[in-house]
């Protein structure tokens, strides 16, 4: 069913429950009653529709797309689409267990170690290459779908499963936080969500005021790869919002965003500061002879991202402690108390609800 005729047919439904009550009211006074007390009871009909219409609208939220989604009236099995974040979202507000498909979750380990039940959740697929016999035969009361697979999210809706759009990496800082809202009135539990982008706005606040500190003169150029080769630049909106707010400079001009990277041009830029995403191997990076003039490969300024229970380069709940991580690597002078280490413990502890080890925290590294 298309999410826009969910709607409509809500709405509509209110409208004809209210037009009937009405229609009631006013045979029950042409059979006798006072013309007060028609006034008055007119009068609470035009309430209760009222009510019933802000009930209505209390139920939708704004999906990536700018849908209107209308939320079910029971949702106890959620399928998933998409990566991004998602599935972690979903974790902690408290849904874990609704989780009936979803892509596999091998490439986190620390959070199938907090969810093992994650190993045994139907894999239909991801994005626009799905098996949609698998995904319907989970009978889930909604599908969290991501942006960029219009093809996909299509199949879904065609078979009257209501889809809410995900922004995956295509989201922003305030545009993740509604998301939270969003998705933790969905899944009922608005409180949760609003903690979530408490503690955003608390962490990210505090950061702000940290990275003013930095002179101008001392503000670094941060080169975000994708992999362990020079030419791998990552030029997304969230990797240059993510290097923006701890006071860096994008290594990536705006006139080169879009074409193709070379060494020659990487050469140029010069960074003081490279970054890349994790599971890629330095050694590799370190090694190669086209690089070596290379600022930050002379000073050994390289550094793997770590992956938690999600990679802290991309939008997730916990993008949070990747922002408080590339400051205190990139400036370690202005950074240096922030304890990253509890940071990491105290929001694994009160988002997920679970107490990370020494050991564990290490292995993100």
């Amino acid at each position: 069913m298309d999410q826009n005729m969910n709607l409509l047919t809500r709405r509509r439904f209110v409208e004809l429950l209210m037009a009937t009550g009405v229609v009631a009211v006013g045979s029950a006074t042409l059979g006798g009653c006072a013309q007060g007390g028609d006034a008055g009871q007119k009068g609470d009909a035009a309430k209760d529709e009222a009510d019933a219409g802000a009930q209505a609208e209390a139920s939708i939220v704004v999906d990536a797309k700018g849908n209107e989604f209308a939320i079910p009236d029971s949702v106890e099995r959620i399928a998933i689409t998409c990566n991004g974040g998602t599935t972690h979202e979903v974790a902690i507000f408290g849904a874990a267990d609704k989780i009936v498909a979803q892509p596999s979750m091998k490439k986190f380990p620390q959070l199938l170690k907090m969810y093992p039940q994650f190993n045994n959740v139907v894999n239909a697929g991801s994005f626009d290459d799905l098996n949609i016999e698998a995904l319907v035969a989970t009978e889930p009361d909604v599908a969290l779908v991501g942006v960029s697979s219009d093809k996909g999210n299509a199949q879904i809706a065609e078979v009257g499963i209501p889809t809410y759009v995900m922004l995956i990496g295509w989201a922003a800082i305030d545009t993740l936080k509604q998301e939270f809202l969003n998705v933790g009135k969905i899944l009922g539990n608005e409180e949760k969500a609003q903690r979530l982008v408490d503690h955003w706005n608390a962490t990210l606040g505090d950061l702000e005021k940290k990275v003013a500190k930095i002179p101008a003169g001392d503000r670094k150029k941060v080169y975000y790869l994708s992999g362990a080769d020079i030419t791998k630049a990552n030029t997304g909106d969230w990797g240059r919002t993510w290097i923006d707010a701890i006071g860096a400079d994008f290594a990536v001009p705006e006139t080169d965003l879009n074409g193709d990277v070379t060494v020659e041009k990487a050469l140029e830029w010069d960074p003081d500061i490279i970054v890349v995403q994790g599971g890629s191997n330095l050694d590799e990076l370190y090694g190669a002879e086209q690089v070596q003039d290379l600022k930050a490969i002379k000073n050994k300024q390289v550094f793997s991202i770590p992956i938690g229970g999600f990679w802290w380069d991309r939008p997730s709940p916990e993008a949070t402690l990747g922002f408080l991580w590339l400051a205190q690597t990139v400036y370690p002078e202005y950074m240096g108390d922030i304890d990253l280490a509890a940071e990491t413990k105290d929001f694994f502890k009160e988002f997920y609800g679970y107490d990370l080890s020494d050991d564990e925290y290490v292995s993100f590294f």
